[in-house]
């Protein structure tokens, strides 16, 4: 059995790692600290195929300087001096376009249905398990501006085949009691998932680790060993340690870029930091995920807690908590919630999303370097996603053809 190393323990790790070991590999794992405890430990575990837009669009940059201004915005970037974070929004100005857009949002949308379809057969067999319901998704609208975008969203759902509701206020109470009077309307989402992504990361790892995956957690790669113009193995951290295989995935999130420096490929890519507070779940809490479209915030039901997701820092890899944009994380969940959430055993996170200038991911080989394969840049769509990059990686490390395109997502395209 040929080997190969994987490079992080995330959902995309784990996922390429089980699928790798199903298409004959000898997997090995590596992770620098546990399994599933970055972006997979406490995002907002939405499977939502119909928000599969890029990050760039239009109108997009003057929306986010006018957030600078406010201190508890839902976006913001760090002032600093670097080189590599300026030239990161001169590629992304060039992907806000339309037709940039547009094109982003097919490849997005490729990859999500393939994985809601996976994320059916990995819980189908048990080789997942793992809390996970198909209520839809509502988006809810604090103004009548927000409810003419829904009736908008609406139309253009319609024309990549998703089944969607318009809805008065008082039709939203009626499918999701638990949401507040004040709003204005909402638009339902018919099909859309959500799942508790660290059980899906422990899960799976545990299956794969069953199946003969050897799972390395708290050892960190230092380096990708090359020789010539091929990959053989990893160099590993304390104590020092040389791994040899034909293959290294790399797949360590925003950490990615640092080890794919090492080796000549140039991955432009940012750590963009997002926010969760979870807490227990209480009489009256919903029953299905909601997003509150101007506040940019999820509220995720998780079996016996609640989740309130949002924001997008670009701080470079800070992990600090700023407290008036966590705060208003949770304002803007509870301000469409009927009852007051008590707030019980709340847990802080933040996590720090690799996000590339035109918002697609990375999947595929570099041209110059053989025995590598990249599975990094999902943005916030990497527990989403995660079931059909470790598929395709274990299609392209087979020579087999891949269940989706993945010519929008090579390396080369920057």
């Amino acid at each position: 059995m040929p080997d190969a190393i994987i490079i992080g323990g995330g959902g995309i790790g784990v996922a390429s790692a089980y699928y790798l070991d199903k298409h004959g590999w000898d997997v090995t794992l590596i992770d620098k600290g546990e399994l599933g405890h970055a972006c997979s430990y406490a995002n907002s575990c939405l499977v939502v195929p119909s928000h599969s837009d890029p990050i760039p669009a239009p109108g997009v940059i003057s929306q986010a300087m006018r957030w600078m201004v406010k201190k508890d915005s839902p976006f913001f970037i760090r002032p600093r001096l670097d080189p590599q974070l300026l030239r990161f929004f001169l590629q992304f100005r060039r992907f806000c376009t339309e037709e940039a857009a547009a094109h982003g949002f097919d490849a997005l949308l490729s990859l999500s249905r393939a994985s809601l379809e996976l994320f059916g057969e990995l819980l189908d067999t048990g080789d997942a398990r793992f809390f996970f319901e198909r209520k839809g998704l509502i988006e809810v609208f604090l103004s009548e501006q927000g409810s003419e975008h829904g009736r908008r969203a609406k139309d253009a759902l319609a024309a990549h085949g998703f089944r969607s509701m318009t809805l008065e206020r008082d039709e939203v109470i009626d499918l999701e009691p638990a949401v507040a009077p004040t709003i204005r309307g909402g638009l339902f989402i018919e099909g859309e998932a959500h799942g508790y992504s660290y059980e899906y990361v422990r899960s799976l790892a545990a299956t794969a680790e069953d199946n003969g995956v050897t799972i390395l957690s708290g050892r960190e790669v230092s380096s990708i060993h090359v020789e010539g113009r091929r990959v053989r193995g990893v160099e590993l951290e304390g104590p020092r340690q040389r791994l040899d295989a034909e293959l290294v995935v790399l797949a360590a999130g925003a950490w990615s870029r640092k080890l794919a420096r090492q080796v000549g490929l140039d991955i432009p890519m940012q750590p963009a930091k997002g926010y969760s507070a979870t807490i227990d779940s209480y009489d009256g809490a919903p029953i299905r995920p909601i997003l509150v479209k101007e506040r940019r915030v999820i509220v995720t039901p998780l079996d016996t807690r609640l989740r309130f997701g949002g924001t997008l820092e670009l701080a470079g890899f800070d992990h600090g908590i700023h407290g008036d944009r966590y705060e208003a994380v949770k304002r803007g969940g509870c301000e469409v919630l009927k009852t007051p959430p008590p707030m019980e055993n709340e847990a802080a996170w933040s996590g720090l999303r690799p996000v590339t200038p035109d918002g697609l991911p990375v999947i595929g080989r570099p041209k110059h370097l053989d025995g590598l394969i990249a599975a990094t840049g999902h943005a916030m769509l990497g527990f989403t996603q995660s079931p059909i990059t470790g598929k395709l990686v274990a299609q392209i490390a087979s020579e087999e053809a891949p269940s989706v395109p993945v010519e929008p997502f090579r390396l080369d395209r920057f």
